[in-house]
C-alpha cells in the first residue's frame, strides 16, 4: 500500500548562503529518507512560497533517482502565485509542471482556503514533515492537525 507524506512549513526561510539553510537542507533530506523508509512514495505540497516550494523542488530532484516517488500539489485556489516574486513564480510553475498530480481545490480565493488546503493534505496523508519555528502560524496549525489526526510528524 502506498503511503503519503505531506509537508508544512514557513514561507520565510534562512538565507541560502548561511549555515541555517544548509542545516535545513540536511534535515529535509534525512526526513524524506525517513519517510521513504516508512513506506511513503507519494509526497504532497501546498505550493506556498518558502518551504513548500523548497520541499517540492527536493521531491522533483529525488524523483529523478527514485521513479517510485510521486509528487502532488494541492493548490488552494487558481492563481495562488499572483503575488509571488518572479523567481518564486518560476519555481511554482516548475513545481506544477513537474508534478504527477495538481489538485486545484477552488477556482477563486476565499477566506479559509489555505486552512482547507492544509486540512485536505493532512486528511490524505499518513506522515507529515514539518518545518515549524513559530507557534502562531498556519504551519504550526497544520502540524497540530497532523498530530491530532494521529499522523507521524517529523519535525525538522
Amino acid at each position: 500500500m502506498t503511503k503519503t507524506c505531506c509537508f508544512t512549513g514557513h514561507r520565510a526561510l534562512p538565507a541560502e548562503n548561511g549555515p541555517e539553510y544548509a542545516a535545513l537542507l540536511d534535515a529535509l533530506s534525512k526526513a524524506v529518507d525517513d519517510a521513504v523508509s516508512e513506506g511513503c512514495s507519494r509526497f504532497v505540497v501546498g505550493g506556498a512560497k518558502g518551504f513548500d516550494l523548497l520541499a517540492g523542488k527536493w521531491i522533483l530532484a529525488r524523483k529523478k533517482t527514485d521513479p517510485a516517488i510521486t509528487l502532488s500539489v494541492y493548490v488552494p485556489f487558481r492563481g495562488q502565485d499572483a503575488g509571488y516574486a518572479p523567481d518564486e513564480r518560476a519555481a511554482y510553475r516548475a513545481l506544477l509542471e513537474g508534478a504527477d498530480e495538481v489538485v486545484v481545490l477552488s477556482e477563486t480565493y476565499y477566506p479559509g482556503c489555505m486552512r482547507a488546503r492544509n486540512a485536505r493534505m493532512v486528511a490524505d496523508a499518513d506522515l507529515c514533515i514539518a518545518y515549524v519555528r513559530k507557534k502562531p502560524s498556519g504551519s504550526a496549525q497544520t502540524m497540530r492537525m497532523a498530530e491530532s489526526a494521529g499522523l507521524t510528524v517529523l519535525r525538522i
